[in-house]
């Protein structure tokens, strides 16, 4: 659970056989520099996910484009980030993402399924792991819903990871776990992750992974991550479903 933004992405780029662990301690970046990734309105971006709760929500939107891909020379890659918060005095009532990564190399360059779904498990997307360097200078490195080592405690794993079908028929496979953040504040907490456009048997040039944590324990049901799942989209290229779109995006 640590940095679910940027640094996650690195782990499902495959350069033909090249992977990247999680908790790693190499300072990859996919962008030239930290400060690339910049903040901005977030009707200006294509990527969207919907939830009751995330129109009552506080929203910021960061995006950032490299011409070959930072210190991996993977050619350009596009990241947008959209980050949810909801904070009150009696502590989080929700702490929510969406992930977008897209390469252009369609001939060398894809995201991984497989890698992708190792790491949507659990004990690895969960992990609460020490900040690396330049994730100190990124732009949302002290809001209170990037979780870092030393910020809370995960309990209840899920075993194995779920699957369930996307608004493109696409693939999308979650995990789940619960947080007890160091304010005192118990969360439930859904992981997912799904692709899009193939470009190679078990590659895709487009990649989404986010997460949905919640103070309403009974909120998380098998139904309520299908409709999560649903409404993920990328305008341009699926489109998410009307009647699940964000008012910033309506």
């Amino acid at each position: 659970m640590k940095n679910f933004f940027l640094f996650f992405f690195i782990f499902s780029i495959c350069l033909i056989n090249r992977a990247f662990a999680k908790c790693d301690t190499s300072e990859i970046l996919m962008i030239d520099d930290p400060k690339d990734l910049v903040e901005v309105d977030p009707s200006t971006l294509k990527i969207s996910f919907f939830d009751e709760k995330l129109e009552e929500a506080n929203v910021s939107a960061y995006k950032a484009f490299s011409k070959n891909g930072g210190n991996l020379g993977i050619g350009a890659i596009e990241i947008e980030q959209l980050l949810f918060d909801i904070v009150d005095d009696e502590g989080i009532k929700l702490c929510a993402d969406l992930n977008y990564a897209r390469v252009f190399d369609t001939r060398s360059v894809g995201f991984d399924q497989a890698i992708a779904n190792s790491e949507i498990r659990s004990e690895k997307y969960f992990e609460l792991c020490p900040p690396l360097n330049y994730e100190k200078e990124l732009p949302y490195f002290n809001h209170v819903c990037v979780i870092y080592e030393g910020d809370g405690r995960v309990s209840n794993l899920s075993k194995k990871n779920k699957g369930t079908k996307g608004n493109a028929s696409n693939s999308v496979v979650y995990s789940t776990a619960d947080f007890k953040h160091k304010n005192g504040s118990d969360l439930s907490c859904v992981a997912f992750a799904t692709m899009l456009e193939s470009n190679y048997p078990g590659y895709y040039l487009t990649y989404l992974q986010g997460s949905f944590c919640t103070s309403d324990f009974n909120y998380l049901s098998k139904d309520k991550i299908k409709s999560l799942a649903k409404s993920i989209g990328v305008y341009g290229v699926a489109d998410p479903p009307m009647g699940k779109r964000l008012k910033f995006h309506k």
